[in-house]
């Protein structure tokens, strides 16, 4: 199997891509807590559409901080 090519050029951050990049990374923390917590507590279902919603509000935080640290690189598309 074949490795991808790897980019390694440096990428910085903006305070607020920094800001986001910690707060998705905490509320991910916490929601992998909250399942745990569930499953041991005998939950075994969640609602799919409350999940999909929060993922779907982490995936947008994530690609703002891509942007912003595109923008900042000289990048015009983020998407190549």
């Amino acid at each position: 199997m074949s490795r991808p090519h790897r980019n390694n050029q440096s990428c910085t951050l903006t305070e607020s891509g920094e800001d986001k990049l910690l707060r998705v990374a905490t509320a991910s923390e916490f929601l992998a807590e909250l399942l745990s917590t569930c499953a041991g507590a005998g939950f075994k279902n969640i609602p799919a559409e409350g999940a999909a919603a929060v993922f779907a509000c982490l995936a947008e935080q994530l690609d703002d901080v891509i942007s912003e640290s595109s923008t900042i690189m000289g990048n015009k598309n983020v998407n190549q």
